[in-house]
């Protein structure tokens, strides 16, 4: 996982740095501007961001809008800011930071993290036309050529590709080269 830590003054960022880093923590970027925050967010895969809420080029707010759900967002700032926005999806903590409050968020949005990438994974891929074109001339040779259903198809590809340890389309290019023969 992910830490990207943002805010104006790099001294801040060292304190929470160094804070996170004895618990446990790795943080990837320190960056003081939206600008640099939308760079890092774009090189790794997603995470968690921890964020002062004002800079000189912008808002939090537009780095929140710019993760497309790929970050958890941890939003600091004072409390008449943090209590006049009810963003969905961001967390958030006021000023002046309690330690332990900082330490239950992070694993709080760790926890939420790891289960957003586990239901992430666990979503079918969607496949292109081109792909679905593949499985399907393969399920339509097996059910020519072995009296096969098209579900007894498709089952014989998708078996085969777990036994073989291949993904679904390339089970079905190895059953299209091998039995064209």
């Amino acid at each position: 996982m992910n830490v990207i830590l943002v805010f104006p003054k790099p001294e801040t960022a060292k304190k929470i740095r160094l804070l996170l880093m004895r618990n446990g923590y790795t943080v990837d970027a320190c960056v003081t501007t939206v600008a640099g925050a939308l760079q890092a967010v774009n090189e790794y895969e997603g995470g968690i961001i921890v964020s002062n809420y004002r800079f000189s080029d912008g808002m939090a707010i537009d780095i929140h809008e710019a993760c497309e759900g790929r970050y958890q967002m941890l939003l600091i700032g004072p409390k008449d800011y943090i209590d006049a926005r009810a963003i969905p999806d961001l967390f958030s903590l006021t000023t002046p930071l309690q330690v332990s409050d900082l330490l239950m968020t992070m694993e709080t949005m760790s926890y939420a993290y790891s289960r957003y990438r586990k239901r992430m994974r666990a979503k079918p891929r969607v496949r292109d036309e081109k792909e679905k074109l593949i499985i399907s001339q393969a399920k339509g040779l097996l059910m020519e050529r072995n009296q096969l259903s098209e579900e007894e198809a498709h089952r014989y590809i998708q078996k085969s590709s777990m036994d073989n340890g291949t993904g679904l389309v390339e089970t079905a290019q190895m059953i299209l080269s091998l039995m064209h023969v």
